[in-house]
């Protein structure tokens, strides 16, 4: 069973960041001073959410508001042990739910290239050339919700 829980507060966070920190700083080498930022704090102008599945924290990410009715995914990650189980897709499905249920209208990312394809199958389009964004090659993609 697949939940996709808020993380408000601090020890739901820490989760979160945990797992980040294993996909993005262990296993893709993005340095941690990067990775973590400012936006990483309970009660910041981030929507943190921790993916759990069977009992255990597989995954988080992370959304902003760009717009009045524009959300920015970032840090989208799951642990490789548990990609390739569909869990990637039923959360990029909950976030659109829960933010169209909030009037947001457009989900807009930063995606990482080698994913893109994936993102394609949720329903977004690219919307630039490559680029490199923390030694990562990344395309711009939005979906209308």
């Amino acid at each position: 069973m697949l939940n996709v829980i808020t993380a408000k507060d601090p020890q739901l966070l820490a989760e979160c960041l945990k797992i980040r920190n294993t996909v993005f700083t262990l296993e893709r080498g993005v340095p941690q001073e990067i990775e973590v930022d400012s936006q990483d704090i309970p009660g910041g102008e981030c929507d943190h959410f921790l993916v759990v599945y069977e009992g255990k924290s597989v995954g988080a990410l992370r959304c902003i508001r760009t717009g009045e009715s524009v959300v920015k995914l970032q840090r989208f990650c799951i642990l490789k042990e548990f990609r390739l189980l569909g869990l990637g897709r039923k959360t990029v499905a909950y976030i659109e739910d829960h933010y169209r249920e909030m009037g947001i209208s457009r989900i807009e990312m930063d995606a990482k290239y080698e994913a893109y394809k994936f993102y394609e199958k949720c329903g977004y389009q690219i919307k630039s050339d490559p680029f490199m964004e923390a030694g990562i090659l990344h395309v711009k993609m939005i979906k209308d919700l």
